[in-house]
Order: C-alpha cells, then structure tokens, then sequence
C-alpha cells in the first residue's frame, strides 16, 4: 500500500459532553490482504476498549483467527502509549508473559501466522503514530 489519504473518517462517542470513546478506521497489510478495521480507546486515549477486523483474506484457522473472540478478547484494557507518548502496542510471538513489564502492551501471538501478527503490528504502529492518528490524539489529550 503506498498511498494513504489525507483525511479520515474517525468517530467520537460522548455521553453527558463528555467524550467517552474515540473509533479509528485502520488498515494495513497482513500476510494475504489488507486486513481493515477499527480500534476504540476509552477516554484516556491510551486503553483499547475494542479492536477487530471488518474485512481481511488472511488464511482460515491461521491469519484469520484475528476473528477469534478469544484473540480480540485480549486486547480489552491494553495500553497503547508508553510513557514518553510512542505506540508500543504489539502482538509478540507466542504468549505474553504476565510478568513482564510490557505485559500492559502485549497481545498473544497468532499460532501459525507470524506474518499477519507482525502485519497488524505495523498497521497500529503507523496508523497510532506520527504518520497517523498520533497528531490528533494528542490535540485530544491537551
């Protein structure tokens, strides 16, 4: 994918005035396709309150298990900043180890399917980073 547009659709839910959650189209490449989805972070802006795809090719039983509930499950509560404002969320090859300190940014890797893992890392680094959404989530947080 070489090109990217220059605006984005992102969606804001506000209860009361207050924003609660913010939506991010994201999409990137996996092994097989261009897995589309969305993120919603809680109003902190750095916790996952919801993660998935809405289109992917990515091989049934492998790369595809990015539809498993159980796989999505795991990104509920994760954080996405580190303490200096860099996207550290990731999926890690094999399990996160709970006692790790990086724990809080981990997901468990897919079995049988390094490349989309590392594929839907990149996608949130990018699109979670400076090139992405990076800007507006900081104006946000000021």
């Amino acid at each position: 994918m070489r090109r990217r547009p220059n605006r984005q659709v992102v969606y804001f839910l506000r209860e009361n005035g207050r924003l609660r959650r913010v939506i991010l189209p994201v999409y990137g490449k996996g092994l097989w396709s261009t897995m589309y989805g969305l993120i919603a972070l809680g109003p902190d802006l750095n916790t996952v309150e919801s993660f998935g795809f809405f289109a992917h090719a990515e091989t049934p039983g492998l790369g595809g298990e990015v539809d498993n509930p159980r796989w999505r499950a795991q990104w509920i509560g994760k954080r996405v900043f580190d303490a200096s404002g860099q996207p550290r969320l990731e999926v890690v090859k094999g399990r996160v180890q709970p006692d790790s300190t990086q724990a809080e940014f981990h997901v468990d890797g897919l079995s049988g399917a390094t490349l989309t893992g590392r594929g839907v890392t990149n996608l949130l680094r990018f699109w979670l980073g400076e090139q992405g959404y990076g800007p507006l989530l900081k104006r946000l947080r000021g």
